[in-house]
């Protein structure tokens, strides 16, 4: 028994050996194969377009041509049918983007550049959540709307860069009524090549950027001042900020030229929102109620509705999100709190000083805008 115990012994001892080099050769063989085998090919990069007329569209379908001729591998994909929060993962991103009615993005574009505004403006978000992203948006749009002009590429821009995405060339603009979209178009797309595969065309580009570049806005990349109300006709003593709660409280004087200039000293009460509060709400994708309330979207909600999970009142509470409404009756407050979702441009108090609304007509508008909003999330991916 010992001596066959010693022959199965040294068999399989003699087994092992020889798998461990031939094991050996195989990794040694792998390694080599690996130091003559050319880079592994970047990952595919995404073409977004923007588009109502079709415009956007086809200029997008000739950049994805031209990109395939240069063996850049890149996907032509429209954004109603994409999901932004996987911006995260990609690297490189291209966008075609047309301005629509009122400044506002095409239909089929409404949903990212929504996704992107809410996530920009949301501190909880980070400005790190697309610092592997690098994209580059040429626009499109027409002079003949004004301020409007190209509102909806350099707002993605702006977006993109508060959430860390890098710019691989500035953003470009042309105008559909003087006929130079095609030839913008084209000098864009060169460029983009040339940087996409490491070129150095530093002339070129600054010849080109001097006829085709869009010129800067001088506001641009500046955060938006809750509290800077320069316009004409605004009274900085509407509100009280919170500074003037925590550290310098205003004087009885003060308040009571404030009353005067509410419009108090005939007994009457102003409405909480001024025109500039208002906008700068709706803007935030508030649905205003009345003077005083509003309802809004909440991201949870959204979230919900697409089945990736609802906030801490469904982990702890068990309330759905999706059934949720996110709602106040009163859009001043006597603190702004850092969590705060009204973004700090609420109207600021410590004693209810304004009109008030008829409570059954607050209740059943917002209900009837919550639902709403919630019916337009119908062509929402997921």
């Amino acid at each position: 028994r010992f001596a066959l115990l010693a022959v199965l012994s040294a068999t399989a001892a003699l087994f092992f050996l020889y798998k461990s080099r031939q094991r050996r050769r195989q990794l040694h063989s792998r390694l080599r194969g690996a130091v003559n085998r050319p880079l592994r090919p970047p990952e595919r990069g995404k073409i977004l377009f923007l588009s109502q007329t079709g415009t956007s569209k086809g200029l997008a379908r000739r950049l994805h041509a031209l990109l395939t001729a240069e063996n850049l591998a890149f996907d032509l994909v429209d954004p109603k049918d994409y999901e932004p929060e996987d911006l995260c993962k990609e690297k490189l991103v291209l966008i075609v983007a047309s301005t629509w009615e009122d400044g506002g993005p095409p239909r089929n574009g409404s949903f990212l550049m929504n996704w992107l505004t809410d996530s920009a403006d949301d501190f909880r978000v980070g400005s790190l959540l697309l610092i592997d992203c690098n994209y580059a948006i040429f626009g499109v749009g027409s002079k003949s709307y004004g301020a409007t002009y190209n509102a909806v590429a350099s707002s993605m821009s702006l977006n993109l860069q508060k959430l860390g995405a890098t710019e691989l060339i500035k953003l470009w603009e042309a105008d559909v009524d003087e006929d130079d979209v095609n030839e913008a178009f084209e000098q864009w797309s060169k460029n983009l090549v040339a940087v996409l595969k490491g070129s150095s065309m530093k002339n070129d580009l600054q010849l080109s950027l001097q006829g085709y570049a869009f010129e800067e806005n001088e506001s641009e990349g500046e955060e938006f001042s809750d509290d800077d109300d320069d316009d004409e006709g605004v009274n900085k003593l509407d509100v009280v900020d919170l500074e003037d709660i925590a550290g310098k409280a205003p004087t009885r004087r003060s308040v009571s030229e404030a009353a005067k200039a509410n419009g108090k000293v005939n007994g009457e009460k102003r409405e909480m929102l001024t025109p500039l509060v208002r906008a700068n709400l709706e803007k935030q994708g508030y649905k205003i109620i009345g003077s005083h309330s509003g309802v809004k979207l909440c991201r949870w909600t959204k979230s919900q509705l697409r089945g990736r999970g609802g906030c801490y009142k469904h982990s702890f509470y068990g309330i759905e999100s999706h059934r949720c409404m996110e709602a106040t009756p009163s859009l001043a407050c006597a603190n702004k709190c850092v969590f705060c979702w009204r973004h700090h441009t609420n109207p600021v108090g410590k004693s209810w000083q304004w009109k008030m609304d008829e409570p059954l007509v607050i209740v059943n508008t917002a209900i009837d805008l919550h639902v709403k909003m919630i019916n337009e999330m119908k062509g929402v991916p997921g």
